[in-house]
């Protein structure tokens, strides 16, 4: 009975361990930005258009009266120096943006970009280890309607 007591204590020791080493999302911005800087290449994993998913496993997927994207950043990069550097689908040369962390989020614009609007969010709750999302909405998609955009990114292997 003993040996059974001390064996299920190890079990729920070593479970325990396990649970805390799993990455629990980013408590605050500045967290979020240690663990996006952390991490050299995020991949495209998903994306999501008004809540649909339009693109997974590296395929888009057909949803009826959606806006369908064929251009997208394949891989991203935050550097520490504010610098948000993307790989579009089909092409070699990065595109520039700048992220800056915020008081309640972190931010990807046009690096001249003086103006809101235009600008992706990133929510520390978005952001672990395994992943991070970013959001936006804009009527630029479906005019006069508002689209709500989000990308899930991992990290690169």
């Amino acid at each position: 009975m003993k040996q059974l007591r001390t064996l299920f204590l190890i079990f729920l020791v070593g479970l325990l361990w396990q649970l805390q080493a799993c990455r629990k999302s980013a408590g605050n911005p500045g967290e979020a930005a240690d663990i996006l800087t952390g991490t050299s290449k995020w991949q495209i994993e998903e994306i999501a258009v008004n809540d649909a998913v339009t693109f997974k496993d590296g395929k888009m997927t057909q949803q009826f009266g959606a806006i369908d994207f064929e251009r997208y950043m394949e891989t991203v990069e935050l550097k520490k120096d504010g610098t948000f550097s993307g790989i579009f689908k089909g092409e070699s040369k990065p595109f520039l943006l700048k992220w800056q962390v915020n008081e309640k989020n972190i931010t990807v614009s046009a690096p001249e970009a003086k103006v809101k609007g235009g600008e992706w969010t990133i929510m520390p709750q978005d952001v672990s280890d395994d992943s991070f999302i970013m959001k936006t909405q804009s009527t630029a998609y479906d005019y006069p309607r508002m689209t709500k955009i989000a990308l899930k990114f991992k990290p690169m292997k």
